[in-house]
Formats: C-alpha cells, sequence, structure tokens
C-alpha cells in the first residue's frame, strides 16, 4: 500500500532512531501525540514497521513471482528436417522465468521469495527438491492438486530455437486473490519481479497494490501484450527482438529498430530498458541514455540464447539491491551474466557467481548511442 507523505517522513524519522517516542515524532514533525499514534498505526497495518519498539521490516529482498517448468530441451545435432525425426540429444531441468530468477539471485547472494504454484505430481516434487537443493525460498509458493508446468524447446545446431511449447495451465490459478494473502510480502520487498506468464488480472493487480520498483520480463509473444496497459508502473523491462513489437509497435529487426523501440517504452513510462537483439546484442535504455552492448565472439560459447534475457533481469535485480555500480557498469555485468547462460543447454548457469560475473563484465563491450 502506498504512504501519504505524513507517513512517509515518520518511516524516515524511526529508520533513523527506531527507539524514538510518539511524543519525540509529535514535536519533530510539529503534530500532535494521537495523531502520531494513528500514523504509527497505519505503517503497522501497511507492513512498514512491526511490532513494538518500531522494528523496521526489512526491505533488502526481492519477491519473485511467475511460472516455474520442467524444461525439456531438444538440441539438434545437425541440419533440422521438417516432419521427420532428427538426431540430437534431449537435458530435462527445473525451470520457469520466475524460478530461473529466483535461483539467479540465490547464486548472486541476494535474499528473495518465490511465489509460484506447483503440482503435486513427480514433477512437481522435483522442483521442490531442487529448490531444497538451491536454497530457494519457496515457502511463499502453494503446492496444489495439479500437474506441473512443463516447457518444451526445439533449438537448431546453431544455438536458434525452431519452436518452443508450453504447459502452464497452473499458472491460471495465481489469482488477485492469491496474491492478495501474500499482501505483506510484496509491500516489504524492495522490488518485486515478475513474468508475463501471470495472467493480465494478476499483473494488475500487482501494479495497482506494488509501490516500490516492479521489474518484469516478457515471455513469450502469446503473453506479451499482458504488460501493455501497465507499462507505466513497470521500473525494469526486458524483452527479445521478437516480443518487441507486441509491446511497443516497434518491428525490431536492426540495431536502430532497437534504439527506437527502447526509447518508445521509456516514453511510455518504463525506467529501464533491455532488449536483447539476438544472442550477442543487446540495446539497453535507462530513461533519457542508450547503450549499445556487445559479447565478444570468444565467449558466446554454444549460441544458446533461451536463458540470457532472464540473466540480464537478474542481474539488474542484484544490482539495484547493491547500489554499487553506475549503470554502464552494470550493462557489462548484465550481459557477462547471459554470455554464461549462454554456453548452457539449460536457462541458467550452474556456476555462476557474482566475481565471476564482475570479471567477466570487464571484456563486454559498452558504449553510449547518441
Amino acid at each position: 500500500m502506498a504512504l501519504t507523505q505524513r507517513e512517509e517522513e515518520i518511516l524516515a524519522c524511526i529508520e533513523q532512531n527506531p527507539m524514538i517516542s510518539q511524543q519525540e515524532l509529535a514535536s519533530m514533525l510539529g503534530i500532535t501525540r494521537s495523531g502520531t499514534a494513528a500514523h504509527i498505526f497505519n505503517l503497522m497495518r501497511k507492513g512498514y514497521i512491526q511490532g513494538k519498539g518500531y522494528i523496521v521490516s526489512p526491505a533488502q529482498y526481492v519477491a519473485v513471482v511467475g511460472g516455474v517448468n520442467i524444461d525439456i530441451h531438444g538440441m539438434a545435432s545437425e541440419h533440422v528436417v521438417g516432419l521427420s525425426s532428427n538426431v540430437g540429444h534431449l537435458v530435462t531441468s527445473v525451470g520457469g522465468i520466475a524460478r530461473n530468477v529466483a535461483y539467479n539471485l540465490t547464486s548472486f547472494g541476494i535474499k528473495n521469495y518465490l511465489v509460484a504454484l506447483y503440482g503435486d505430481d513427480a514433477n512437481g516434487k522435483l522442483f521442490k527438491e531442487d529448490a531444497r537443493h538451491h536454497n530457494i525460498d519457496i515457502t511463499r509458493s502453494l503446492q496444489v492438486h495439479d500437474k506441473a508446468s512443463q516447457y518444451l524447446s526445439v533449438v537448431s545446431a546453431s544455438g536458434e530455437q525452431i519452436v518452443a511449447l508450453d504447459d502452464m495451465g497452473i499458472s491460471s490459478g495465481i489469482t488477485p486473490q492469491f496474491l492478495q494473502q501474500r499482501l505483506g510480502l510484496f509491500t516489504q520487498a524492495a522490488i518485486t519481479v515478475l513474468d508475463t506468464s501471470l495472467s493480465q488480472e494478476a499483473i494488475a493487480w500487482l501494479c495497482e497494490h506494488v509501490h516500490k520498483p516492479i521489474y518484469a520480463r516478457v515471455v513469450s509473444v502469446n503473453k506479451a501484450q499482458r504488460l501493455v496497459s501497465v507499462l507505466d508502473r513497470i521500473d525494469t523491462l526486458v524483452l527479445a527482438a521478437t516480443e518487441a513489437q507486441l509491446v511497443s509497435g516497434i518491428d525490431v529487426r536492426s540495431v536502430d529498430d532497437a534504439v527506437q523501440c527502447v526509447r518508445v517504452l521509456c516514453e511510455a513510462g518504463v525506467r529501464t530498458v533491455a532488449l536483447l537483439l539476438n544472442a550477442s546484442t543487446a540495446v539497453f535504455a535507462q530513461e533519457h541514455e542508450v547503450w549499445l552492448a556487445r559479447i565478444p565472439e570468444e565467449l558466446l560459447g554454444k549460441h544458446l540464447s533461451n536463458g540470457a534475457p532472464t540473466a540480464i533481469l537478474s542481474t539488474l535485480a542484484w544490482q539495484y539491491i547493491e547500489q554499487e555500480h553506475t549503470f554502464q557498469e552494470i550493462i557489462g555485468m548484465a550481459m557477462a551474466s547471459a554470455s554464461l547462460v549462454l554456453d548452457s543447454v539449460e536457462a541458467t548457469c550452474t556456476d555462476m557467481t557474482a566475481e565471476q560475473v564482475e570479471r567477466r563484465a570487464l571484456s563486454i563491450e559498452v558504449q553510449r548511442v547518441q
């Protein structure tokens, strides 16, 4: 819930001195003690402070809400022939945009809570075990009597995705009512990350009730338009060129198109945009600054781009919490994370660390677009 100006003033005083008395607050702000008490009550009700002594609720965590999947990646060994069986290999792993963001943030040492639905079938149990193994906090998620989501991707021998199918009906259970039960989690989070596997109603609810930065990842062309009506509430947006037209109206086929697209999205109200043009190139914008970033050929690995946009989003969220680098440096780190994922059939890099990303970022080419 949003704070009034007076509540923001009181909260700032409490953050500086958690043991301050109501009378001291009243004297500092020139209001009555009873008025101060009412504001304190509202701050507690909204989740910004808790209990006696005005303990300020922890703000340095990320709430991640969206889809979890069992991913099946098919990698062709040679040129794919239509209407025929093709030689290749299959890799099954736990994934989903929201799960992968939570995984990446945990790898970076950032506290986060994953809010998702998962089934009670064998795949649901696999997800639960994976979360335990990787220290992903799913205490705000819910296991339901349903089958787990699945995602099937077929990739050419050169690393380009040929087709993908998702079976994510379970995500429709993330309703405004489901989210309302976790309102305090979103209220107290430093940022909330969502993906467009959520319904338009769920996205609208989050945009109405979350008054801290919202980061969003466009998942597919079929779900991209769910963000169009709330772009002015999205702080940071990450998308691929294939999804750009549905969100911005710009058909992105070149760097110039990408630059125009990110500028249109910033004009629509998005503060930060990252648009992955292809496996090696991305355009970033923050307010009125536009940057072009490229991954050198020697860092591209197998060119598997499936998890690159999610790696970029995760890095932007990580750096929002850390607040230690310039935007140009953050771009380099985001592309460094993407390059690590590009070498993996899975949509995450199993050994990615903050230190590894920071070192690799020194090799990323980042330049300002005039």
